[in-house]
């Protein structure tokens, strides 16, 4: 299931830019970048003259204000002759005002090198001059600028200066940008936590100041982030805050809209999609939607086809969704055209057109690898892996990769904030260190020591929870994966037995009465011949009677036979013990009962399972120095008995504390119901019995 809805990013504080940026959930999702309000004083020239500083300052406006409303290349001209021009001020404080607007500007009209170049001078200039308000303005236009090129960690960076500096003055709403903005990208590395936090801290400082759109962006990022966290009661709670709060905004645009996609997003993921189909109807009932945001406008119109579709109603999906592809193709929106082709393929499969959805599926393979969208690549490769049975392996072990990667990728970005948080507070108190001493020498010193011993206890404490969730979102998508190829194994086996039974029906209703008709109409026929010839006539009627009864029997034998997926869980396991035997450099036996069923055994138990024998391995090799392992599934008084046994050098249970693998074992055997026992002594080995329900 994919969903896609829309989150705005305000940067600046000024105007609209027209950068979107789609981001999906399980599949998806952040699209606006919205540069908006930056606070400007611009004067009109009100004179040609260049002969007194007043006139040299009013042209520098002039320049600057004729900028904004020009071409590109104009627009690029005047802000160098503003430039130019500016250098001529006599006054510090005004040559600084005005070389940070020029930089402003030169950002805008995407002028990588003369903004660099503006930048580092207006921030040499303003920390020259101590205006912290302008260096925190100068951080603001880098975080900016490393944001739209996709360089997160200096953006960060930028943004949580620029909320230094704004807090030494007490700026609340520039503040509460920065917070926002940090809180935009906490989320977007899966810091949920994180950004959660950042987005109330940015509404206390706009509620203050009673900026209304920013507090609904604020609770609209909210909704997002609960979606994300699956808290979905808590999503729908925010996002309709954000649509109260957008009541009290003058200036609506197409926000709404965004809203009412958003909140629809979150009862299709409820699988309420009757609630979904009214929010994104509701949201398309605005006839200037199509003219003032036609992304927005496809995205609802693909996001309602799509539900209409889940909800049973494919009276008008391929139309709706084509409608919805063709307007992102002439955007070229490649983001929004992966989302389109995901929804037709899931359409075409119900259509059993299996050729035109692996196609589409295929083409969204494609353009995500192209744009770097891992997201939907996995989905991609999760729903060929399905359906494309001669590939489905690769695709599998590609979908396996690119996962682990990810979590790899997404753990390292997490420590990097984590570290330029940390860095930048450390910073902070060094600074206020450094005060205080110029005041208290001995008292400052003190003081100083004490933060930091609690900065560094706070760090290791904040980087164990941090691991702990790490391990536990792991263990999470091992557990997936494993539940993933489970459903695979059984997909092949139920494959495999339909083919078996199209060929017994073939066999006995084609072939077996076409041989059946022969041999009645050779036995009828009426030959005149010797008795040689009648007699072999009455051989070949008898062989072809052996052959009807041959391959009746064949064709009995295919039909009758047992559908079973017991292997596939077996194999999973026997493959597992098998790399950690060469890991342990041990030999095993895997004994099972084949009267049990594992395809009709609850995945919860399959998967415990599992996890049960590999942590019981992994500590057969950290501890037993075994060289035999015994593994087995046994009926025992209507339970599964599930038994691992080794020939290591054993432990007293009685006195050997237990570890965190046995713990493990034992809440997994709790979760499953069943019942743990250990029996181990010193140079006898060891031996885990779990009984399961089932």
């Amino acid at each position: 299931m994919f969903k896609d809805f829309s989150l705005v990013l305000f940067l600046d504080t000024t105007k609209l830019n027209k950068k979107f940026i789609e981001y999906r959930y399980n599949h998806q999702i952040i699209f606006l970048i919205v540069l908006v309000f930056l606070e400007y004083s611009c004067k009109q020239a009100n004179s040609n003259s260049f002969g007194t500083e007043s006139s040299k300052t009013d042209s520098v406006i002039t320049w600057i204000d004729k900028s904004k409303s020009q071409g590109l290349k104009q627009r690029k001209e005047l802000l160098e002759r503003a430039y130019h021009l500016n250098k001529n001020q006599k006054i510090d404080s005004i040559q600084n005002k005005y070389l940070v607007k020029i930089a402003y500007q030169a950002f805008r009209i995407k002028d990588s090198i003369f903004f660099l170049k503006v930048g580092k001078e207006a921030l040499d200039y303003s920390n020259k001059l101590n205006d912290n308000y302008r260096i925190g303005l100068v951080h603001s236009y880098y975080g900016m600028y490393f944001s739209e090129n996709e360089v997160i960690n200096d953006a960060y960076f930028h943004f949580q200066q620029a909320l230094k500096y704004f807090q030494s003055i007490n700026h609340e709403y520039n503040e509460g940008r920065m917070l926002y903005n940090m809180s935009i990208i906490q989320k977007n590395i899966k810091d949920y936590t994180g950004s959660e936090i950042l987005s109330f801290q940015a509404i206390e400082k706009f509620k203050k100041i009673d900026k209304n759109l920013n507090i609904y962006f604020c609770y609209n990022l909210l909704g997002v982030v609960y979606n994300e966290l699956k808290e979905y009661d808590e999503a729908i709670v925010y996002h309709k805050k954000a649509l109260e709060i957008l009541m009290m905004v003058e200036n609506k645009r197409t926000f709404r809209a965004s809203s009412l996609n958003n909140l629809g997003v979150v009862f299709q993921n409820k699988k309420n999609y009757k609630k979904a189909i009214e929010n994104f109807k509701e949201g398309l009932n605005n006839e200037n939607l199509k003219n003032q945001n036609i992304n927005n406008y496809a995205r609802l119109i693909d996001n309602l086809a799509y539900n209409e579709f889940l909800n049973g109603d494919s009276t008008n999906t391929e139309n709706d969704l084509n409608k919805a592809l063709k307007i992102r193709d002439s955007l070229n929106y490649v983001s929004g055209i992966i989302s389109s082709n995901l929804h037709l393929a899931e359409y075409f499969i119900f259509k059993k057109d299996t050729l035109k959805a692996i196609g589409l599926i295929k083409k969204a393979s494609q353009l995500s690898s192209m744009i770097d969208n891992n997201r939907d690549k996995l989905v991609a490769l999760q729903l060929l892996s399905t359906l494309d049975a001669k590939k489905a392996k690769s695709y599998l072990n590609a979908y396996v990769a690119l996962s682990d990667s990810l979590l790899i990728e997404e753990r390292k970005q997490r420590n990097k904030f984590t570290r330029i948080r940390f860095e930048t507070n450390e910073y902070i108190e060094k600074t206020e260190k450094l005060s205080l001493q110029k005041q208290r020498l001995i008292l400052g010193g003190s003081l100083a020591m004490v933060v930091l011993s609690l900065l560094y206890i706070l760090r290791i404490q904040r980087v164990k929870n941090k691991k702990l969730m790490l391990e536990k979102e792991q263990q999470k998508a091992n557990e997936e994966i494993l539940r993933l190829m489970l459903k695979q194994q059984s997909k092949l086996e139920e494959g495999k037995l339909n083919e078996r039974q199209r060929i017994s029906a073939d066999l006995h209703d084609g072939v077996l009465s076409r041989i059946f008709g022969t041999r009645m109409g050779m036995g009828f026929l009426s030959i005149k011949a010797d008795e040689v010839t009648i007699h072999k006539q009455n051989e070949f009627i008898n062989e072809l009677q052996d052959i009807e009864r041959e391959i009746r029997n064949i064709s009995h034998e295919l039909k009758n036979e047992q559908f079973s997926s017991d292997l596939n869980f077996i194999t999973i396991i026997d493959e597992m013990i098998s790399k950690q035997s060469k890991t342990g450099n041990f030999e095993y036996k895997l004994a099972y009962d084949k009267t049990i069923i594992w395809f009709d055994i609850n995945d919860q138990i399959k998967i415990n399972c599992y996890r049960i024998i590999q942590e019981a391995l992994q500590n057969i090799n950290k501890y037993a120095e075994a060289s035999l392992v015994h593994v087995s599934f046994v009926i025992e008084n209507n339970l599964i008995k599930l038994t691992i046994s080794d020939n290591g050098k054993g432990f007293d249970a009685r006195k050997k504390r237990k570890g965190i693998g046995l713990k493990n074992i034992q809440t997994r055997t709790k979760n499953i119901n069943g019942e743990f026992k250990l029996n181990s002594n010193q140079k006898e080995g060891t031996s885990i019995n779990i009984f399961i329900p089932y």
